[in-house]
């Protein structure tokens, strides 16, 4: 084909842009973006996006790793990239934050960019294949109406830039190969999100084998062009803070968060008016890949121009580009295919590959590469099979069916986005303005990655600009958290409260400790449903306090033990004692979830002799994980390690705590289980249950030694 065009060339260009910008107010109404307007963020994932944002823009500006971000999740906390708040935006606006308002967000400006750019590179991918000037042109709407992106708007906005796709995709089918453009688009991917990196990084790789293999560059460029590119990843990477978490980037999911077979056809209920919505997983969103109907309908058309000239031209370049999207299409659908509601097989993963699973659990959107060449394989085909009026009309009559037939999904983004009800925090009484002038710090007791009241003790601190050792982020460091925990617990049960710092108690045995141990200046009650625990607040004569309820505080007498046997099952005393670390408690007894748990104990009656602890339980254990290892700490120091296996599993296990333990606190025993290799029955494909589970207890006892 060689379709003549009669526009100015230098105006091509704003056209496809231009087309963006009006599927742009099309959609979102362009509310969004007004820097002040936040309410349509202010839930789940997008209310993270933007307080992420909202911390680092007063984060030190000399600092490394750049992306670092310490007051949002303090001890449990990372950087910039792990709230998914757009790094390449707010490393722009970081700068200019003195100019900023209080309340800012960039994350619509960012909607609009990926609207018009996913419409431009859509246009220039397609004139590689004709130099018609409406064909590329058309075609660029279906790109930036293609619903697996447009799904992304729910909530996924640094997954909205698929733009980063079309260009890989364009890098490699030009003729020409650039370095430069190459390592540009590269540094930008990783700056927007690493699933996004993975994949254009893939291409980039196929790009270079296919370039060796047409002689244009020699071996030994083509591998140095490969490691400038990784180098060149590797420091961004830094620099942004990736490598922050160190180990703690991995976690389940894997086989959960699919692509359906059904998926390019499954209009997921409302993506079209014309097609049932057919039933799958609970995790299948993910791997949502509708075509859309007018792509659906293009695609029988090339189908038929396929069948009917089947010659297909540059299949050199085809080659890696195969082998690649055969490859995405595999990690897709990952080792547990299903088709509908019915799986139908699934197939066992080396463990060398979990670190890569666990990294990128989510592997429906994989297919994302896959799903824009077979746009582009729709159009070639259109574009070389068809005459011109052909092509043009075919196009312009699935648009309309396209248009038309999404039109629900359209209307539900449009209300998200303009109508979005005014968040109100709950946090209302006047005197949380005293709070934040007095602390530096929110503590929450005890930190953990999305807690209940996550989004507005952050909102209250970023707005504050205090610190907050909690929030909601794409990953943490499970060691790190649980060192936070520990420390927490520890400064509780030797009532070492910091002063610059607010406590915000969602656990009930610390509570009830922390509460029955303040001092007179200190304040322990209710305020807008709020446990809070305020170290001196007493002395602060301009703070109105009245409005904080008064609570029956807790006592240490709340932890007596008596020497009688203490059980753990339903409906028995023992959940009082157990401060983190346990499940629910079942009519046999309470298991542990996670790598430590503790028990809080008061010897009112203090001992003459050591004493014995008598731990009745068992640990989980299955064919292909026979042993436990549980090592037990009194007061932080020590005392035993308690071995389980399957020749031996139950009855109750003696240990001895010395008397010296028991006096130097006061008779107060922090009993803390520290499990060697937890695993979930999920891990081991006994059951879905997720818990990660070291010693079902089922009761312990003291008992004076002779």
């Amino acid at each position: 084909m060689n379709f003549r065009s009669a526009s100015k060339p230098h105006l091509r260009p704003f056209l496809p842009i231009l087309l963006g910008f009006a599927a742009f107010l099309l959609i979102t109404g362009g509310d969004i973006l007004r820097p002040t307007y936040t309410d349509w963020l202010m839930e789940g994932d997008p209310a993270t996006h933007w307080l992420g944002w909202q911390f680092f823009r007063h984060s030190p500006f000399f600092q490394w790793p750049i992306g670092a971000n310490p007051n949002y999740g303090m001890d449990i906390g990372n950087s910039i990239v792990f709230t998914d708040s757009i790094p390449l935006l707010a490393f722009i606006f970081k700068p200019l934050n003195v100019f900023l308002p209080d309340t800012f967000q960039y994350i619509g400006l960012w909607v609009l960019i990926c609207f018009s750019l996913q419409s431009y590179f859509g246009w220039k991918l397609l004139t590689l294949f004709t130099q018609d000037e409406w064909l590329p042109l058309i075609g660029s709407v279906f790109f930036t109406l293609a619903p697996a992106c447009l799904w992304r708007l729910h909530g996924h906005y640094a997954l909205f830039g698929q733009w980063v796709l079309l260009a890989a995709l364009y890098f490699y089918f030009t003729e020409n190969f650039s370095i430069f453009r190459w390592l540009g688009l590269l540094a930008v991917v990783t700056l927007i999100n690493a699933y996004l990196l993975v994949m254009v990084f893939v291409i980039y790789s196929g790009d270079l084998i296919q370039r060796c293999r047409l002689k244009q560059t020699a071996i030994v460029k083509t591998v140095s062009n490969f490691f400038v590119g990784t180098i060149c990843i590797a420091i961004i990477m830094w620099a942004a803070g990736y490598f922050m978490l160190g180990t703690g980037v991995g976690t389940g999911g894997f086989g959960l968060y699919r692509m359906n077979l059904l998926s390019l056809i499954d209009p997921d209920d409302i993506w079209s008016k014309s097609l049932p919505d057919h039933k799958g997983g609970s995790g299948d969103y993910e791997g949502f890949n509708y075509m859309g109907l007018g792509m659906l309908g293009l695609g029988l058309i090339a189908g038929y121009e396929l069948l009917r000239n089947p010659k297909i031209g540059f299949k050199v370049k085809l080659i890696p580009i195969v082998v690649i999207s055969i490859g995405f299409f595999l990690y897709a659908i990952s080792n547990h295919v299903v088709i509908g509601t019915h799986e139908i097989f699934s197939y066992y993963l080396p463990s060398i590959t979990e670190p890569f699973t666990n990294a990128f659990r989510c592997s429906g959107r994989f297919f994302w590469p896959v799903y824009y060449l077979m746009y582009l394989a729709i159009f070639y085909l259109l574009f070389t099979g068809s005459t011109r009026s052909t092509a043009i009309t075919f196009c312009a009559i699935m648009l309309f069916f396209q248009v038309i037939d999404s039109t629900a999904v359209w209307r539900t983004f449009r209300n998200k986005f303009v109508y979005s009800p005014a968040w109100s925090s709950p946090m209302r009484s006047p005197i949380w303005s005293d709070i934040a002038h007095q602390y530096r710090k929110i503590i929450l007791v005890l930190p953990r990655n999305q807690p209940t009241n996550w989004m507005p003790l952050s909102q209250f601190a970023a707005m504050h600009r205090m610190a907050i050792n909690s929030g909601y982020f794409a990953r943490v460091n499970p060691e790190k958290e649980q060192a936070a925990k520990d420390r927490i617990v520890t400064s509780i049960l030797n009532n070492e409260l910091s002063p610059d710092s607010l406590y915000v108690f969602e656990n009930d045995a610390l509570w009830k400790l922390a509460s029955s141990q303040i001092s007179a200046s200190d304040i322990a009650g209710v305020l807008d449903g709020f446990r809070i625990l305020a170290p001196n607040l007493r002395d602060c004569r301009n703070c109105n306090t009245a409005s904080i309820a008064s609570v029956s505080v807790g006592s240490r007498r709340d932890f007596d033990v008596s020497m009688k046997r203490i059980s753990f099952t339903s409906n028995s005393t023992g959940q009082k004692y157990s401060s983190y670390g346990w499940s629910h408690p079942e009519p046999w007894g309470t298991w542990s979830d996670g790598d430590t748990a503790f028990l809080i104990l008061n010897v009112s009656n203090l001992p003459k002799n050591d004493f014995e602890l008598l731990i009745e339980g068992h640990a989980f254990l299955a064919r292909e994980h026979p042993s436990q290892e549980i090592d037990l700490l009194v007061n932080k120091q020590y005392v035993a390690t308690l071995k389980y296996d399957q020749q031996s599993n139950g009855g109750a296990r003696a240990v001895t705590i010395p008397k010296r333990l028991v006096m130097e606190n006061n008779g107060q025993l922090l009993l803390k289980f520290s499990f060697k290799n937890p695993k979930s029955p999920a891990e081991l494909g006994l059951s879905d249950d997720g818990r990660r589970l070291g010693l079902g207890i089922v009761s312990i006892e003291l008992k004076p030694t002779d």
